[in-house]
């Protein structure tokens, strides 16, 4: 596969998304960056701040400062982990499952923009497809200096 024609798929599809989502997100002052740590909180119910980090690959600092800013609006609750009280939990509160909800129909109206002419067995199978590529990043180890 050519990295030029995926990277140019990512990204293109990447700043779709984002436009759309800032659409939203631009009238409770949140980015695009509060949006995905909503998505993965919303997906997972509860989280660990860890695991968001292991999710996004971004540094501890950023995700909890966007995490008290989701909190400070009342989009998601942190708790201390019963288990570690070191480490906090997230969950999604009832306002930002609305938001996020929000945000997710917009996306779905823009899919019949995206996948038109593509038939519903050609979606399923790209789903799988990527799926599969999706796994295979777990395994690709990058250097560190």
């Amino acid at each position: 596969m050519d990295d030029y024609n995926l990277i140019g798929f990512v990204m293109r599809y990447t700043m779709i998304r984002k436009r759309i989502a800032a659409s939203y997100l631009k009238k409770e002052d949140l980015n695009a960056f509060e949006s995905i740590l909503l998505a993965i909180v919303y997906k997972r119910h509860e989280c660990s701040q860890d695991k968001i980090g292991e999710i996004t690959l971004f540094d501890g600092a950023s995700i909890a400062r966007s995490l008290k800013k989701l909190e400070d609006r009342g989009f998601v609750s942190r708790h201390a982990d019963p288990n570690n009280r070191r480490k906090k939990i997230v969950s999604i509160t009832e306002a930002g499952s609305e938001l996020y909800g929000e945000v997710r129909k917009a996306f779905s109206e823009s899919n019949d923009a995206i996948f038109k002419g593509i038939t519903s067995e050609e979606q399923t199978e790209l789903e799988s497809i990527l799926m599969k590529v999706y796994k295979n990043l777990d395994d690709i180890e990058i250097p560190s200096k």
